[in-house]
């Protein structure tokens, strides 16, 4: 008995939000340490810390979104539930104002969500 195929909607949603996930990682960075050194209490060095982690936060959120999407073939369960991980960890770095990483996230969540929910349906 054959089944039939997984669906490419997740994998395509998952490489269009890894991708646009690498240039929101940037601009998180980027925003987040201009939002830092415009507060107060602040210094230029606690600023730059506070950058780097939402740059590092976004690029972890991009590479595990491209991953997911490109080994999502061989299990769709367990990639899926990966890239809605990193469709929940893009989401983290909204706190900088980034709209790019907003639809990164969305993306990657709407494509884990669509992953985990399909089934191998099989053919007769």
């Amino acid at each position: 008995m054959d089944q039939k195929p997984v669906s490419n909607a997740p994998m395509i949603l998952g490489i269009i939000g890894g991708i646009i996930g690498l240039p929101a990682a940037i601009c998180s960075g980027a925003c987040a340490t201009g939002i830092s050194a415009m507060a107060d209490k602040t210094t230029s060095a606690e600023a730059g810390h506070v950058g780097s982690f939402y740059l590092y936060l976004g690029l972890t959120s991009a590479i595990l979104g491209l991953i997911c999407a490109f080994a999502y073939k061989k299990n769709p369960k367990i990639w899926g539930i990966l890239m809605l991980i990193a469709g929940v960890i893009g989401m983290i770095n909204i706190v900088t104002l980034n709209m790019l990483a907003l639809f990164s996230a969305i993306l990657l969540i709407i494509g884990g969500a669509i992953s985990i929910s399909q089934k191998k349906v099989a053919l007769t």
